[in-house]
């Protein structure tokens, strides 16, 4: 009886959606992980995990059917990302879930319902628009406001610091605020982080903006903070504890503080306004 109702769901659509869907999400984690781009597998983790649950709840109105020029062309697309991704990169890595993404669409959909899928889409597109994001952070000349910010936060604490330039100077050290610590992949971090949420919650405009410029601004002084630290560590001479921090560990650590942090914000300023009040009569 269960060797029948097994060969009955490999017959559904269904089946091979969430098995294709799941091998993608799967076979882009694992390329992320083998490559040690931490930032980047955290973030398509928390992707993969939104456009589930957005598949999850309207899983009753997707609609199943397909074409041959659909189902071919969804193909295509699977092959192309497949053998682009023989040699990891970190393009083809930022590419690769929103062209499968879209295979996958194709061949369950159709051409047709496609645009059952748009927020999926976009979803799975902000690899691709974290690059563009970069590219515009670095032109603003990122790492000298880190550097104010970080050498403002250590005099506001009481240490006599001096800033020249992106150099952060203590009395017996000091570092340099360059590109990796500049803030780019904080920032970037939540700023797709923040729209994950808002596909998530619904929210009017003004909120989306302000939801998006809180976690921007978390990203940012989180990670000056980080740099006032590397800075502090650095004049104590406590190296063993700098190279700690300055790695992906500790990064990954204040990462995680900037999620958090964020999580926070959201659950006090967004989630419980829709919070069900008790029904009348109930204790």
């Amino acid at each position: 009886m269960m060797q029948l109702d097994w060969r009955k769901s490999v017959q559904q659509p269904s089946f091979w959606f969430v098995a294709l869907a799941g091998g993608l999400a799967l076979l882009h984690l694992t390329l992320l992980d083998k490559s040690k781009l931490e930032n980047l597998f955290s973030l398509s983790f928390l992707m993969w995990l939104t456009v589930a649950s957005l598949l999850w709840d309207k899983r009753n109105r997707l609609v199943l059917e397909s074409n041959l020029f659909s189902t071919c062309l969804g193909s295509t697309l699977l092959m192309f990302v497949l053998l682009r991704n023989l040699y990891s990169s970190d393009t083809s890595l930022r590419i690769l879930p929103l062209v499968g993404g879209i295979g996958i669409m194709l061949i369950a959909s159709g051409t047709k319902h496609l645009k059952d899928y748009y927020r999926e889409i976009i979803i799975l597109s902000l690899l691709v628009v974290a690059r563009l994001v970069a590219v515009f952070l670095q032109s603003i000349n990122l790492p000298l406001w880190t550097a104010k910010f970080s050498a403002f936060a250590l005099w506001a604490a009481g240490f006599q610091v001096y800033r020249q330039g992106v150099f952060i100077e203590l009395p017996l050290g000091r570092v340099e605020v360059y590109g990796a610590c500049s803030g780019v992949e904080s920032i970037l971090l939540m700023f797709c982080v923040a729209i994950l949420f808002l596909f998530l919650i619904p929210v009017n405009h003004l909120y989306r903006l302000i939801c998006i410029a809180v976690a921007v601004s978390i990203g940012f002084i989180i990670n000056a903070l980080r740099v006032s630290l590397l800075a502090f560590l650095v004049n104590a001479n406590n190296t063993e504890a700098f190279d700690y921090w300055h790695g992906s560990d500790g990064s990954l650590l204040f990462a995680v503080i900037s999620i958090c942090l964020f999580g926070v914000y959201c659950w006090f300023a967004h989630v419980q306004r829709f919070k069900v009040p008790p029904a009348s009569g109930e204790n």
